[in-house]
């Protein structure tokens, strides 16, 4: 297989480690690096274990095996992390999108990890330094190597990105709502769990109730709709399941997907959706990352958040090069309505334009569209 520049140089730079880690944002190819970098070891051993997050991301994986060119060499175990695998019989310890590592589940058999362990993400630093610290403590201060965003553009293998903002709300609309709502719950969790902390408990229930109305909100949730059925090829990301129905529903020719479709009938409408058959596909968060879809041209956000690591992932769907694919657009809200709502907005913002990204604000679905 002819690697890009990057390609072999990460590939190169993983030889020379037991441990190392390849940071790589999306559409690098980073499933071919890791393939790749295991071709020349893998002819001194026999067994690889390769560690992925979800179902797709593992399908992905043996598809990336399938192209290698040590695929007849050796046994290649490819898991979810979720399974809990046995890895300690392993030669090499893959692990794609390692960034969830620090988790409980995937540091348990990432401890197994043999003498040779390589982990690849996008976005592997957190706003916690104790996940940082577990990730540097496990491959090496030093054992980590990153591929520039830039790079990867300049190869023609990242789409440019542009993101409009839609602005609906009347500010703090919604913040008496919420308050209240917040302050009964606290009031009683408070009564139940003496020794809880209050500001935490405040802050969770803030957060669950600026989600809720987000969601709830009509006018942004008709935006979702009209943008949706006046483009194509969009992935509209949903935080819940049940607002993924209620979305789907009103979008011509939408289908949903979530973890608990079922395996088959989840990679059936993902394929569908990659050739062309569906306009438009409702996703949950298993959509966050590792879900190739070139293809795709338009992603709308209808749930919020303030991850930079997610934004970054998310964001990433819509960037992978295509024929006729001048840019990737994401559709954004401001979420004026609430304080935690138009925070985390302004956060998403500076995510995107530290990326590169262009940013515009739109009022009306003509002026989304021509942004």
């Amino acid at each position: 297989m002819l690697l890009r520049p990057y390609q072999l140089a990460a590939v190169q730079f993983l030889h020379t480690r037991q441990r190392g880690f390849i940071v790589a944002p999306a559409g690098s190819g980073k499933t071919v690096i890791a393939a790749e970098a295991a071709a020349d070891v893998a002819k001194t051993f026999d067994r690889v274990v390769w560690l992925a997050n979800t179902r797709e991301q593992c399908d992905q994986a043996r598809a990336a095996i399938g192209r290698a060119s040590w695929r007849e060499l050796v046994e290649v175990d490819v898991r979810c992390a979720a399974g809990k695998p046995d890895v300690s019989d392993a030669d090499i310890l893959i692990i794609d999108e390692c960034h969830h590592m620090p988790a409980a589940t995937w540091l348990a058999t990432a401890q197994k990890a043999p003498r040779i362990a390589w982990g690849f993400s996008a976005t592997p630093w957190h706003r916690d330094e104790e996940r940082n610290d577990c990730l540097r403590g496990f491959f090496g201060e030093g054992n980590f190597f990153t591929v520039a965003r830039e790079e990867v553009r300049a190869g023609g293998h990242l789409a440019e990105g542009r993101v409009v903002f839609h602005d609906l709300d009347t500010p703090g609309e919604f913040d008496a709502e919420i308050k209240g709502k917040t302050a009964a719950t606290v009031a009683v969790q408070c009564l139940r769990f003496r020794n809880a902390d209050k500001d935490e408990l405040t802050r969770r229930a803030r957060w669950r109730f600026t989600s809720e109305a987000t969601r709830a909100n009509a006018a942004r949730n008709a935006r979702i709709v009209a943008l949706a059925n006046a483009g194509d090829a969009v992935l509209v990301l949903v935080g819940t399941i049940e607002h993924g129905v209620q979305l789907a529903a009103e979008i011509d020719g939408a289908v949903l997907v979530h973890a608990k479709l079922g395996k088959k009938k989840r990679a059936a409408a993902i394929n569908r959706f990659r050739d062309g058959s569906i306009r438009c596909l409702v996703a949950t968060s298993l959509a966050d990352e590792g879900l190739d879809v070139p293809r795709a041209s338009v992603l709308i956000l209808a749930s919020g958040g303030r991850s930079s690591g997610k934004i970054e992932q998310r964001a990433g769907r819509v960037l992978r090069p295509y024929e006729g694919k001048e840019f990737g657009l994401v559709h954004d809200f401001s979420d004026r309505g609430s304080v935690m709502g138009a925070s985390q907005a302004r956060a998403r913002e500076k995510v995107y334009r530290s990326l590169g990204y262009t940013v515009t604000t739109a009022t009306t679905i003509q002026e989304g569209k021509a942004a």
